[in-house]
């Protein structure tokens, strides 16, 4: 006879053996493909990665931001393109200055922080929230994306910034790693800021601060009746948002072209894309969307040429109208329903 003590017992193997198993097909599989890809592909492919990884990183940024916290920004291309123009402007001016690359993503860091600082300071303080905000960051991307234009001789205007040299990591002057487009070393420096930024921000919001973010997203009005310091805490995290921004910005100097494109208003509205398709409020869906958007652009580009955006604009509707919680509310359905299947 099945006593109620042995069922319990089997029932939670199988709950941890489901665990184990979602966590490698969730973790396990995307950390072997990302570390042997470089082996198996052609130079193009691998940068073409490098590439759209950085585009994770900035989506991973902003789901930390909007997912999180509720805070909609259609400004994190202006810190993404911050972060670029940092490294980019620091290589061009400052080449022959040792451990150049280090100063240039410190800056790139610490600039859009401060630029974050003053906004978010400004408006938090002043108790805009909600719609009110995102036409706030919507306005900003448009100003920074004018300045970037209009400011030829320092950004390049829309034919970009080039003629600097690439970015090296290492012992300045003793010996030193080429970062460029193509090169198994971006790729691998990429992926592993990645990693390491997800499991930072993963950790974050399953601290007490990521408990206080999903609390002001859920009822901000209730907190603040409670005597919590709501401005300060989205203070925090769009600091540390943009932050995170602004380093996605430097990695993607060696892999990507600098202009004001990457600060347009278009851009932006790209990234908030890319979090909804893969589910908002996960960090891992915001990655797999970021990926999943690029490659689609890219092969709908080359089948068709006129009307990809369309393509792209069609699978965001049915994403968002269809799977309301994004490709991580499938892959959560899925996983749910195998457990309770095993039990």
């Amino acid at each position: 006879m099945t006593t109620p003590t042995t069922r319990g017992s089997s029932n939670t193997r199988n709950t941890l053996s489901s665990i184990k198993w979602r966590d490698l097909i969730k973790y396990g599989l995307p950390l072997l493909a990302l570390a042997v890809y470089p082996l198996v592909s052609d130079g193009y492919s691998v940068g073409l990665l490098a590439k759209f990884l950085t585009y994770a990183l900035l989506a991973l940024s902003l789901d930390l931001l909007w997912g999180y916290a509720g805070i909609l920004s259609f400004a994190h291309g202006v810190f993404f393109g911050l972060g670029a123009y940092c490294l980019a402007l620091s290589l061009k001016y400052w080449g022959d200055v040792p451990g150049v690359t280090y100063i240039g993503f410190l800056l790139a860091i610490l600039v859009p922080a401060f630029v974050a600082f003053l906004l978010g300071y400004a408006m938090f303080s002043g108790g805009v929230s909600g719609v009110y905000f995102a036409i706030v960051t919507f306005a900003l991307g448009a100003i920074f994306q004018s300045i970037t234009i209009v400011w030829i001789d320092i950004t390049g205007g829309l034919n970009g910034l080039y003629g600097f040299p690439n970015p090296t990591l290492g012992i300045p002057r003793v010996w030193e790693l080429v970062i460029s487009d193509g090169s198994t070393a971006a790729y691998y420096l990429i992926a592993i800021v990645l990693v390491l930024v997800y499991v930072i921000a993963h950790r974050l919001v399953r601290s007490p601060f990521g408990q206080t973010l999903r609390a002001i997203n859920s009822n901000e009005q209730r907190l603040l009746s409670f005597g919590y310091p709501v401005p300060k805490v989205k203070l925090a995290v769009f600091v540390i948002s943009c932050a995170i921004a602004g380093l996605s910005g430097a990695l993607y100097v060696p892999v990507g072209f600098v202009s004001a494109e990457i600060m347009s208003i278009l851009f932006s509205t790209a990234v908030i894309v890319w979090v909804a398709v893969g589910g908002r409020g996960t960090l891992y869906g915001a990655v797999l969307g970021a990926l999943l958007v690029n490659y689609l652009q890219v092969y709908m580009s080359d089948i068709l040429t006129y009307y990809w955006y369309l393509i792209v604009g069609f699978f965001f509707t049915v994403v968002v109208l269809v799977l309301p919680n994004g490709l991580m509310g499938v892959f959560r359905q899925w996983s749910d329903r195998l457990a309770r299947q095993r039990g």
